[in-house]
This record gives C-alpha cells, structure tokens and sequence, in this order.
C-alpha cells in the first residue's frame, strides 16, 4: 500500500485530492495536510473588510468534504521536506513517509520586500489577504468612514494578484458613495505593471479598455509603472517617480514567495521557492515530488520595465491539481501520463466593482480567449454566483 500526500487545501490541493482519489484503488492512501481546516474563498475577503460579509459566508471546513470521499486530512503546518528519504515532516513532530508528494500549499506573503509594507501595527499598511487580516482590517475601514483622508491601493513588484487589487479599489469606490463621504476621500491606485489590466500577461483582450474605463468613471486615479520605495505612516514613497502619495488608508498587495519548507530543499525551488516544473507538474529536481497552483515557477512570458507577477486564477490553480493527480495516479501504475503546461490552461475569472464587472476567460486557443464588460449590478452578482458555485463544486466534491 502506498501513500501519496497532498500538502494544501485550496484550489490545487482539494482538486488534486478529489481527483487521485478516484484513480486510485482502495489500497492506497491519499493524505492531506493543510495549516487550515477551512476552505475560503479569497476574493471575496474584500467585502469582509466592508461589514458585508462574514467570514461563514465565504467558507466551509473541508474535513468532512476529503473524509466522506475516504480521503485522511491531517491539520498540521508542514515543516520540513527530505526527498532522499521521501518524508515530511509536521509541526507536531510527526513524520510521515511519502511514495508520491504534491506541493499545493500556494506560498507567503513577502511583507519584508518594502520597508513599511506589514500591515499594522508592524508597518503602515491594512491587509484583506487573510481571513484575520480582513477582520482587523474592518477598524480602519470604520475609522476611515468617520475621517474620510486619501487613499492608496497597489501592488508591489512582483506581486501576482491582480484581482484583489483591482475588486478591493472599485469596491472601496462604491462603498465610499453609499456611506455619503466619496467626494472627501481620493483614491490612488499604483502598480508596476506598463498599464491597467496587464496582469503579466501582456493584457487579457480588452482588459486594458475595461479597467481603464471603470477607474475613470468612477474617478479613480491611476499611476502605472510606479515602484514603492517604502511607506511611512500616512504616505506612501515611489522611488522612480519622486512622490510622495498621502494616504490614511494603505492596501498594497505585496509579492508571494514559496514558504519556508520548500525554500529550504536544495534545488527544488528558484530563488523566491517557487518550484520549476514540467508539463506534467513534477519537480524538475525531484520526480518524486509534484507542485501545483501558485507554488509553481510561472514565468513571465513578456518583458516590462518594472517586475510583474503572472496572475493565476484559482480555476487555474485547481485544473494544475487535477492534471498532477493524474500523473501521480499513472506513475503508481494507474491511467497514463497526461501533459498540460500551465500556458495550456483554461480558466475563467469575474472581476466585480460592485458598479458593473468583467468577465475574463482565459485558454490557450484564441476562441477560448473572452472578455466580456458586463455593466451594472449583473456583474456583481456574476461574481458571488461563482462563489456560492465554486463552493459547492468543491464542497460536494465535484470540482
């Protein structure tokens, strides 16, 4: 009997456990180890920020979802990694021997890249990226509507996560208007990337046009191609651009590296741990060990002035976990090897400004490339329909 262990319960981890435990017979064991035992829904943590939702609207433990389907669930943060011997390693101490392991843990938010950039009280900045962080976060937000100041919301360089940036300044736009106070407040949105909407990608179809469009109507001002060079206490410093930005409420996305455990295996990872792959997600290192969703190296396929990220929606990450079960399934000896790089990948993401919303399907053939601006509150309501959807996939176990 072997045992092949899962490290991650998002997107990637709990599509990958789903689906190895369907190829796989009785007699092997599928793991999962995740530091959380809830399932959240990230994008969403935006309106948790806001009062409009909380976080059992936007979650679901996932226990209960990996054991009914036979899967064992261990809730533990993973610690240390030896390939020689094919273990890991939990903070419990335990020690668990591994034939086959794939790595979806995602990575850490890298709050050391920019002086300044930890949200409070370590540094000047708020934070929706986790779920406590958006909970501790809703003090500013009420502290803001009482004192309405500027406000500065970005991305660092190399920061990946385009979305929560873009939804959280839009966002931010509408509930500024219904709390009455939008005319005292001025929001500034930053970003290395060469233009609105190019989420490493070089522009998703009209993206540009799209974005360009909502941060104008909703009188937003923009600066492109801007790099922080730290953030003080109500202001925020561009290097390159000699500014300096007031701001009494700070969000800026900050770049994601793979966590600790990973880093610290010679050769498994590049030099922000995220681990290089091939079309079928194994280790080009290690052909025991797998990585899916953001763990992996995603290189950017344009050159920019200043560092971008490459954005990964989690359809994505979960199709990158189906496709590494497979492989891990076919070399135990069920099914055949299946390659499908990540530029292979179709998915589809809904960005939502609460005023009207774009809809972006991604793929690799150009009839699979959609970008739809869907106005008004449809695309709102576009975007909590792929939440309670995608919960459900996932929660019932049809993702």
């Amino acid at each position: 009997m072997g045992n092949s262990i899962i490290v991650g319960g998002s997107y990637a981890g709990l599509a990958a456990a789903l689906e190895l435990h369907s190829r796989l017979p009785d007699n092997e064991t599928v793991t999962v180890v995740s530091l959380s035992e809830e399932f959240i829904f990230y994008p969403s943590l935006i309106w948790v920020v806001q009062g409009e939702r909380e976080l059992a609207d936007i979650s679901f433990p996932v226990r209960p979802v990996l054991e009914k389907a036979g899967i064992r669930f261990l809730h533990a943060r993973l610690e240390h990694i030896d390939p020689g011997n094919k273990s890991i390693t939990l903070d419990d101490g335990q020690e668990l021997p591994f034939e086959k392991l794939l790595i979806a843990t995602g990575g850490e938010w890298d709050w050391g890249h920019t002086p300044g950039l930890k949200p409070k009280p370590d540094g000047f900045t708020i934070s929706m990226l986790s779920p406590r962080a958006a909970l501790e976060a809703r003090n500013e937000w009420q502290a803001l509507l009482a004192d309405p100041g500027p406000i500065v919301i970005g991305l660092d360089l190399n920061a990946s996560l385009y979305g929560a940036a873009y939804e959280f300044a839009l966002n931010l736009d509408i509930a500024l208007r219904k709390a009455g106070v939008r005319e005292e407040t001025q929001i500034t949105f930053i970003t290395p990337e060469p233009y609105l909407g190019h989420f490493g990608h070089d522009g998703l179809g009209n993206s540009r046009q799209i974005i360009e469009g909502a941060f104008a109507s909703q009188d937003i001002i923009y600066l492109t191609e801007a790099q922080i060079d730290h953030i003080e206490e109500e202001t925020v410093v561009l290097g390159n651009m000699h500014a300096r930005l007031p701001s009494r409420f700070t969000m800026i996305v900050p770049p994601y590296r793979g966590i600790r455990p990973v880093r610290e295996v010679p050769g498994l990872s590049d030099k922000d741990g995220r681990i290089p792959v091939d079309g079928d997600y194994r280790s080009q290192q290690y052909p025991d060990i797998f990585a899916a969703g953001a763990a992996i190296q995603l290189k950017p396929q344009v050159t920019t002035l200043l560092p971008c990220g490459v954005f990964i929606p989690g359809t994505a990450s979960a199709e990158m976990g189906r496709v590494a079960a497979t492989n891990i399934a076919a070399d135990l000896g069920y099914g055949e090897l299946l390659e499908k790089p990540a530029t292979a990948m179709k998915s589809f993401y809904v960005l939502d400004s609460a005023g009207h919303g774009l809809f972006m399907s991604l793929g690799p053939r150009s009839w699979l490339n959609v970008q739809l601006n869907v106005p008004g509150p449809w695309g709102h309501w576009a975007k909590v329909m792929t939440e309670k959807y995608q919960m459900w996939q996932l929660q019932s176990g049809r993702y």
